[in-house]
Order: C-alpha cells, then sequence, then structure tokens
C-alpha cells in the first residue's frame, strides 16, 4: 500500500523518516472514510470538501487533502512549491496536506505511484458492456494473479486515481473501466494508469448529448488503443463485428486481437443460446479449437 512518505516525496521531494504510516483507502466522501485513510477534499457543483473535513478525521481518516485553508484548529503541513515546514519533526495525526490543487495531487500522486510499480495494467472502454466486462476479467485473471479493479462505475477524472491509489506492490494485475465524456479524457487516464492491454466493447450514441457525434466517441474511445505500447507488450482486444471499433487497429502498433460472432476474429462464438434466468449457452472458436460453454450472464 502507498504509505505517507511516498505522497510526500511525490508532492514535495522529502520522505521524512517519521511518515511511515500506510494509508488504508483514499475517498471524497467523509461518511465513509475509515481509520487511516486520505480524505480529498474537492470543490463540487453544490458542496466543498473543505467543509467537510473535521467530518471525515471523525469518521476515521488521518490525513486530508485540501487547497485552501480550513478549521484553525485542524493541524496542516504546507506541501505547496517553496513551502518551508520542518519536516524533521512528525506532525501528529491527523492532519491536513495543503497543496495548490486537490484534484490535480490526487491525480499527479496516482500517476506517479502506478509509474513505481512492475503492474501489469488493463484498460477496457466502450459505450456498453465495459463494467460487465471488467468485473468478468476480474474474476478470470483473480484465479491466478493479485487483481485490482477499479468499484463500480469510478471510471473518471477522479474515481480512477483514486483505484491507483489502492494499489500495492502485491498487486500483479489491475483491471480498469475507462469512461469518456470529452476529447483527451481517455487519454489523460493512460496517461495515469499505463495500460498495456487495451479493451474495446462496442461504439453507440450513450451520451453522445456531452460527448458529440458516433464518429467524435469513436475517436475518443480510440484513445485507449493509441495509448498502448507496441508490440509485444501492448495487445488491443477489439470488437471485429463492430466497424467503429474493428478500425481502430490502424492507429496502435500494440499486437491486435479481434474477438465477435465473426468467424473472420480470433476468437468467436457461434451457437448463441439464451436461457432465460439461467444465462446463456455458446461455442467458443479459437485457432481450430472449440468449446462449449454455459455462463449465468442474462442478455
Amino acid at each position: 500500500m502507498i504509505t505517507l512518505g511516498v505522497v510526500l516525496e511525490i508532492l514535495i521531494g522529502r520522505n521524512p523518516h517519521w511518515a511511515d504510516q500506510i494509508i488504508t483507502d483514499v475517498g471524497i466522501d467523509s461518511r465513509i472514510m475509515i481509520p487511516g485513510s486520505m480524505f480529498v477534499a474537492l470543490k463540487g457543483e453544490s458542496a466543498d470538501g473543505h467543509d467537510y473535513v473535521l467530518d471525515a478525521f471523525e469518521h476515521g481518516a488521518s490525513f486530508a487533502l485540501i487547497d485552501h485553508p480550513v478549521d484553525s484548529k485542524i493541524r496542516v503541513l504546507d506541501c505547496r512549491p517553496g513551502a518551508k515546514d520542518d519536516l524533521d519533526q512528525a506532525v501528529e495525526i491527523p492532519f491536513c496536506l495543503l497543496v495548490d490543487n486537490s484534484l490535480e495531487a490526487l491525480q499527479q500522486v496516482a500517476g506517479e505511484w502506478r509509474r513505481k510499480l512492475n503492474i501489469r495494467v488493463i484498460g477496457i472502454t466502450g459505450s456498453v458492456g465495459k463494467s460487465t466486462t471488467k468485473e468478468l476479467t476480474t474474476t478470470v485473471l483473480k484465479q491466478r494473479y493479485r487483481t485490482l479493479k477499479n468499484p463500480g462505475n469510478l471510471n473518471n477524472e477522479i474515481g480512477l486515481p483514486m483505484t491507483l491509489w489502492r494499489l500495492s506492490e502485491g498487486h500483479q494485475k489491475a483491471v480498469l473501466e475507462m469512461g469518456f465524456y470529452m476529447p483527451g479524457e481517455i487519454k489523460f487516464l493512460c496517461d495515469l494508469a499505463q495500460p498495456q492491454v487495451g479493451v474495446v466493447t462496442t461504439i453507440g450514441t450513450v451520451h453522445a448529448e456531452r460527448a458529440g457525434s458516433i464518429e467524435d466517441i469513436a475517436r475518443g474511445k480510440a484513445e485507449l488503443i493509441q495509448a498502448l505500447p507496441p508490440a509485444p507488450e501492448g495487445i488491443a482486444i477489439l470488437n471485429y463485428d463492430d466497424e467503429l471499433v474493428r478500425a481502430m487497429a490502424d492507429q496502435t502498433k500494440a499486437r491486435i486481437f479481434y474477438y465477435g460472432l465473426s468467424s473472420e476474429a480470433d476468437l468467436w462464438a457461434d451457437q448463441v443460446e439464451g436461457l432465460g434466468l439461467e444465462g446463456i449457452k455458446c461455442r467458443l472458436n479459437y485457432r481450430g479449437e472449440s468449446i462449449y460453454l454455459k455462463v449465468p450472464l442474462i442478455g
């Protein structure tokens, strides 16, 4: 797990001898903080997290990232550039870390912590099916590897960094769903997460009122594929049945692996049959071999 010392090293370039406390979790909701966690005070449309720092401490948080002063009774360690706070003396817990921008500090620590770890990251995006794909991928990988996933739909510029804070040296794989609402968003998430594997499910007009045309959405989703390293390290797993997804193969130097219902794909399914509440069954085909599969998934 990430420690306070690592956070301070990333923010101000120093890892004090006393800052060996493990940060047990990170969050933006003061009501669900746990002992030893880091509360990130963000200003939203209707509320400012800085108003809830004391509440976060009362619920067990040991630290808080803030970008402007809060209650005068709360101890503060100034982590802004040029700060003169004495780091030789331990600061009594709980206390705040004062930065220029709480969200940017959350993201900075997430990205640099990720780069310190030797881990294989699988990024997943698409207009529909990405959460299900994330859950299935995680379930399979956990049979052999210590695997982290982003919980729920924490797939944006706040949720994904919080997930990266939860990585530890013991994790071997991370499965990260990546959401898209505007151009450059997935590229930014990839800059933080550094995925070696990218999965794209399908392209549709979900959130079109914010994301734009279906062509705009396809370009945004393709940012995941463009961010992958070249083969053999990088692997792009693309839905062959979706023309817009299939075309993404031209935008990467990663190895291409197609899946779908067409026999032109590398891995393809046929004899698909719905079984109602019992799920579905099908035949999976790969390199001339076939297996029959029944899974308790509806749809």
